[in-house]
């Protein structure tokens, strides 16, 4: 229910797949395609990359060639995969392998005709302009476990390993292509698809799935995200309102909010860090420090409070669990994602942050989120969280976008304004300060940097604070809250919107900016006193029931009271010209 007072006292292509359904492509000038959640995907061939697998035994031997023949782009790697793929290989496959990138032209020699190179496919380029590797993996989802078979025989025909099923969603298999094998991995995958025996198979397409921040050299010594007194131009009162959540809570040490990421700095002396933590790309514990990001985004979530040094934090009670991943171009690296995404969950996170984004969607990474999303928390559901992405673009980033149950943030500024860097559109949720914000980083002091990826761990923190107060909530449930007790700020048109439940929306700035405080109180269920106030800016106000007396709003503020049971207003309650008061319930 919505009661509203003012104030008035002065072209898409369709197409069939093998079961005559129609799905729909994106265009029809592409060389190839993959198939990813029943839609072909359209993807261009580049003529000047190519991804080799080689035995190390002939490094040396493919390094003596010219440039003519085989330039490396970079120094090879050793092949590392998933360490949840079961062991118990159903067919074997050599050890001690590397893989690289390496540029071509038109005259480039077939390369597995060279000694010791294993397999060779082409570099590809993404609707969006992504360049992207096909590496020699390719991943199928069974219908059922008893379709073991099936997939055996068809691996058989067509000269392919399978490596093995994934530990934590034992359906998804990873399958090895070869020289010998009756095409590559984008080939095999798409004919294991089209099969219809298979709920998926897609390819392994490598990209440097870069993290959501954009850096900015100016330096501030003040947390305006947290409270903005309306320094360095900022508007007064746009912050996620911490001051007034800390007299409420600052965490739970049984909260865990897992930071999915390139892993933090364990010893950071001004992190809770939780003593669990685990490095994807090893598929060991514990986790690695692959870059700087990770701790920058520790920082807003478990920064130490009160203790002389570095920086403040909405949930320092709330110890952070480090997952590491490169976020890099790799093999299997999205695979190595998911496993990082199911770690989480399995071992305790209330709160999953996702910092990043792919260029690629995945369903294996899908299927890892919606295990969160519904088994973790034993059975109420893990806060799955993502950065919208910061490519100036109306469409919110994958994986952001790809259930509706994730939690879409994007950032504001300080005057409360979606920074120009930050995606929007029909997926985003809300918005969190992520414009020249301060945090951690690996060299334990604070920077100004800028990015959804910080939005990000803001409401992660909000969503582990709203759990502390009441752990019974499930994963919809705490969304839920975060979304109703959204102020609505800036210069924008929330209205009533189809499919968006929990009050007006924006597709800028979704239901509005994240407000601690009031998100704390709605879930807590007390009582809300909102008494002997001026209201001259933007500003809600949320609780089971709200009790309010002597209120001005004015300026052409809007006030907005989010309730569950009661709201009682004794007078004097003065709205003025040009101002507006919304109750929610």
């Amino acid at each position: 229910m919505l009661i509203f007072l003012t104030g008035c006292s002065d072209k898409i292509e369709n197409i069939s797949d093998m079961n005559g359904n129609e799905v729909s492509t994106r265009s029809l000038s592409f060389t190839d395609y993959y198939w990813y959640n029943g839609q072909k995907i359209g993807i261009n061939k580049l003529n000047n990359k190519k991804y080799i697998l080689f035995d190390e035994n002939n490094e040396n031997t493919l390094k003596s060639y010219s440039a003519t023949t085989l330039k490396f782009v970079k120094e090879p790697q050793l092949l590392q995969l998933s360490n949840k793929i079961m062991k118990k290989k159903l067919q074997s496959s050599p050890k001690n392998l590397k893989w690289a990138t390496i540029e071509t032209t038109a005259s480039s020699p077939t390369l597995t005709k060279l000694n010791g190179i294993i397999y060779e496919a082409p570099y590809f380029q993404t609707e969006n302009g992504t360049e992207v590797g096909l590496s020699h993996l390719y991943y199928v989802k069974l219908k059922s476990d008893k379709d073991v078979s099936k997939l055996m025989e068809l691996a058989s025909i067509n000269k392919v390993d399978i490596i093995g099923n994934n530990e934590y969603m034992p359906l998804w298999y990873t399958l090895s292509c070869s020289k010998e094998s009756t095409g590559n991995a984008l080939e095999l995958a798409n004919k294991f698809y089209e099969t219809n025996l298979f709920e998926a198979s897609e390819p392994d397409l490598m990209s440097d799935d870069t993290p959501n921040c954009v850096n900015d050299s100016n330096f501030s010594n003040y947390q305006w995200n947290l409270r903005n007194t309306g320094q360095n131009g900022g508007t007064i009162g746009v912050d996620v309102n911490f001051c007034n959540a800390r007299s409420i809570t600052t965490g739970s040490q049984n909260v865990i909010v897992a930071i999915v990421d390139q892993g933090i700095q364990l010893d950071h002396p001004d992190l809770n860090v939780h003593s669990i933590s685990y490095d994807t790309e090893s598929g060991t514990s514990p986790s690695r420090v692959l870059g700087t990001h990770g701790t920058n985004c520790a920082g807003f979530i478990s920064a130490k409070t009160n203790n002389s040094i570095g920086i403040a934090s909405l949930a320092p009670d709330c110890p952070s669990m480090s997952i590491s991943n490169s976020l890099a171009s790799s093999p299997d690296s999205r695979q190595k994602r998911a496993d990082g995404i199911n770690f989480a969950w399995r071992n305790g996170a209330s709160v999953i942050s996702n910092s990043w984004s792919s260029s690629v969607a995945y369903s294996i990474i899908n299927d890892a989120i919606s295990n969160a999303l519904t088994s973790g928390r034993s059975g109420k559901g893990c806060v799955v969280v993502f950065a919208t992405g910061n490519d100036y673009s109306s469409t919110v980033g994958y994986p952001a976008n790809c259930n509706p149950d994730i939690l879409a943030v994007g950032s504001n500024n300080r005057n409360g304004s979606r920074s120009s860097f930050s995606n929007y559109g029909t997926a985003l949720d809300i918005v969190a300060p992520g414009e020249n914000v301060c945090t951690t980083t690996g060299s334990n002091y604070s920077t100004s940097i800028s990015g959804t990826s910080f939005s990000c761990p803001t409401a992660a923190a909000v969503a582990a604070l709203v759990i502390s107060v009441n752990p019974n909530l499930t994963q919809k449930q705490v969304v839920d809250i975060l979304e109703k007790s959204a102020r609505k700020v800036g210069n924008y048109a929330y209205s009533t919107t189809s499919n968006r439940l929990n009050g007006t929306w924006n597709n800028e700035m979704g239901y509005g900016l994240l407000d601690a405080y009031a998100a704390v109180s709605l879930a807590g269920g007390e009582n809300v006193y909102f008494n002997d106030q001026t209201v001259s800016y933007t500003q809600t106000v949320s609780g089971m029931n709200i009790f309010s007396q002597n209120v001005t709003v004015t300026n052409n503020a809007t006030l907005t009271f989010n309730f569950i049971q009661t709201v009682i207003i004794n007078p004097p309650f003065t709205v003025n010209a040009g101002s507006q008061f919304f109750l929610y319930y």
